[in-house]
């Protein structure tokens, strides 16, 4: 009782209250910038709350906060302008084409709901949890979380709808490249390790960006509704999803409490556990707002479960709690037992500052969404013009490099492709983030336990067991979707082959973008096969049942493509806009003289100007009119603010020399 009371006395001072609401605003604003994360965002924070909040409890609460509420307002760039992160992709996913019907409002107002329901839901459980589930996280070691890894899988056959083995060999190349650079392995160059925000940046982002900016209209279509009745019609909803809310943000809190598991891993995997228990299965991948939901209410209380094992063990849930950990160590507290005893008023605070600030950040947004849902009435020449440059300046914040960039724009040529010809993105993304999971954890539970042992932990074959079931049940599902298209997709499919010769076979893009990805895929496994980390377990790692896999795979695709017979329906993807639009091919040409403008720009005179030039471009060579003029020069003021501000005051960004001028310099 005495800790009840000593946490409830810091809800009347006045210091506790600014350093709440300062947090709170600081993840509001940073949510919404390209490229920012919730780690990022704490550890620039981190030693401004050590030296200036002289109280522990707020201090550590403080930093904690930052971790709990950052993915509540990161929906608005992934619903608004289709800018995902690695926690919003499922959002990107479905609430993007919501956002295209006119129903961005309505769908951020639900957003909103649910997070903050998911925030109060996790914090309660948080309460309940601590006490009793210590020796639940301690049984939940390597071969648990590998087995974790195993149902994220199982989702590739759902996201893989239309096209089964396209989505399956887009996944085991994502695992591919996610394991360059790794232990030594596949470092093929020019790339040294495959980091993932230029990846998601370029795979999802860039993609979508470019399609919209060539399409050369705004994202919502017309007559959408953008005012704050819309935007509370979405919070209706939202409560009243409440049930639904609860059981995913219970699935949250279980994700979170696993040490290792990510905000991506836990995005997509509770979106796949509000499927299987949704009787209706044929709205998603195509705008569902339930799938929407299900992705954001887990997002939000799996916070408190990364709390879990911090508090109860001091073995961070999360990269953003271990420096919640560190932050202990100069306030003098240890986590573990004292957190439930002497320092209970600390845990007690932090579920009820855990409750309170998703209420005011869901407030927040709720308050600004009704302006921000206009951002989708503008024509998307102007936001690509700002989007693009402050994009793949964040993928050379994360990398210090032009090695960022050059993944994002080659990553991203690789993802309009795929757009363009129905090779679905969600599998590569998902075995990218999962693959180190797997792998790592299974490495290290093998070596401890050998294989007998690690695969005989009763949890993890619990695990396995619902992995199976996962997949069978999703892929019974799919199939009973596909067969209402088989025929119509057979019958497409003969008239295509009937119209096409052989040599047109041989040059389409079925038959040529196999051929391709047979030749990288060859050369990964020629890498590997050349330069195993042990020679020993040359055949038996994952670099080469990875490759061979998909290179079986290929080769039927392949052969599909040849005969004129790809069978691939309606896939879980967002297929291009500006497809078949008049003049879309000019704008392709325009658009690739803008990002040579930026290249070009960036290594002769410097990257910021890059950046700039980009801005200034963009509107001008895409619009008409002269109000394209202004729209330029609002366009690349909005890119030098971010650069001004944030870049060079608030990070000290070092940007690297134009090269080519050093080059042109010194061959002069």
């Amino acid at each position: 009782m005495e800790s009840i009371t000593t946490a409830l006395g810091y809800l009347i001072d006045p210091v506790y209250w600014a350093v709440l609401l300062s947090v709170v605003l600081l993840a509001a604003l940073a949510s919404a910038i390209p490229g920012m994360n919730a780690f990022l965002v704490m550890a620039l924070a981190f030693p401004f709350i050590l030296f200036e909040v002289e109280e522990p409890a707020i201090g550590l609460v403080a930093l904690a906060t930052i971790s709990g509420v950052s993915n509540t307002l990161d929906s608005v760039p992934a619903i608004l302008i289709g800018q995902p992160s690695a926690a919003t992709q499922v959002t990107f996913l479905e609430g993007h084409q919501l956002a295209r019907r006119g129903r961005a409002a309505h769908t951020l107002g639900a957003v909103y709901a649910v997070s903050a329901l998911g925030g109060i839901v996790g914090a309660v459980l948080l309460t309940i949890a601590i006490p009793v589930a210590r020796p639940f996280v301690l049984r939940f070691g390597f071969p648990e979380i590998a087995a974790t890894g195993m149902v994220g899988i199982a989702m590739v056959i759902v996201l893989s709808r239309g096209a089964m083995v396209r989505g399956l060999i887009s996944a085991l190349v994502g695992m591919l490249l996610g394991i360059i650079g790794t232990m030594g392995r596949l470092t093929v160059d020019p790339f040294v390790s495959m980091p993932l925000v230029p990846f998601i940046i370029g795979l999802f982002a860039l993609p979508e960006l470019i399609d919209l900016m060539m399409s050369r209209r705004p994202v919502a279509a017309e007559g959408a509704s953008f005012g704050r009745s819309e935007v509370l019609r979405g919070v209706g909803y939202g409560i009243s999803r409440w049930k639904i809310t609860v059981r995913q943000s219970a699935f949250g809190v279980f994700l979170g409490a696993i040490p290792g598991v990510g905000s991506a891993v836990v995005d997509w995997l509770s979106y796949a556990f509000g499927i299987i228990l949704t009787k209706d299965r044929s709205e998603f991948g195509k705008g569902s707002l339930d799938g929407v939901l299900f992705a954001e209410s887990a997002q939000n209380a799996k916070e408190a479960g990364a709390a879990l094992p911090t508090l109860a063990l001091g073995v961070p849930g999360a990269p953003t709690w271990a420096l919640v950990v560190v932050a202990m160590i100069p306030y003098g507290i240890a986590p573990g037992p004292e957190m439930l005893g002497s320092q209970a008023h600390i845990t007690i605070l932090l579920v009820i500052t855990l409750a309170l600030a998703n209420l005011i950040i869901s407030g927040i947004g709720v308050g600004v969404t009704g302006f921000l849902a206009r951002l989708t009435a503008v024509p998307y020449p102007i936001i690509g013009a700002i989007v693009i440059p402050v994009a793949l300046l964040s993928t050379f914040v994360d990398t210090t490099s032009w090695r960022g960039i050059q993944i994002a724009l080659g990553v991203g040529a690789m993802g309009l492709v795929m757009k363009r010809y129905n090779w679905p993105r969600p599998p590569m993304i998902l075995g990218f983030i999962l693959v180190d999971v797997i792998e790592r954890n299974h490495f290290n539970g093998v070596s401890i336990h050998g294989y007998a042992g690690a695969l005989t932990r009763p949890i993890t074959i619990t695990i396995l067991i619902i992995a199976i079931t996962v997949a069978a049940v999703l892929l019974r599902s799919v199939a009973r979707m596909e067969r209402e298209t088989e025929i119509a997709v057979e019958e497409a499919d003969s008239e295509g082959a009937a119209r096409r010769g052989w040599k047109e076979r041989l040059l389409h893009p079925d038959v040529l973008i196999p051929i391709v990805v047979i030749a990288g895929v060859g050369l990964l496994l020629s890498d590997h096969l050349q330069n195993p980390v042990q020679d020993r377990w040359r055949f038996t790692t994952y670099p080469f049942w990875l490759s061979s896999i998909a290179l079986v795979l290929l080769v039927i695709e392949l052969g599909r493509g040849v005969l004129g017979r790809p069978r691939v329906s309606s896939i879980m993807d967002l297929g291009l806009v500006s497809s078949g639009m008049e003049g879309a091919r000019g704008a392709a040409l325009r658009m690739l003289g803008l990002f040579l403008l930026f290249l070009l720009v960036g290594t002769t005179v410097g990257l910021k100007w890059g950046a700039l030039a980009f801005a200034l471009a963009g509107p001008v060579v895409l619009l008409r009119g002269h109000g394209r003029w202004l729209m330029a020069l609002i366009a690349a003021a909005a890119v030098w603010l971010f650069i001004a501000i944030f870049l060079d005051r608030v990070l000290y960004i070092i940007y690297p020399e134009p090269f080519l001028r050093e080059w042109f310099m010194g061959s002069g």
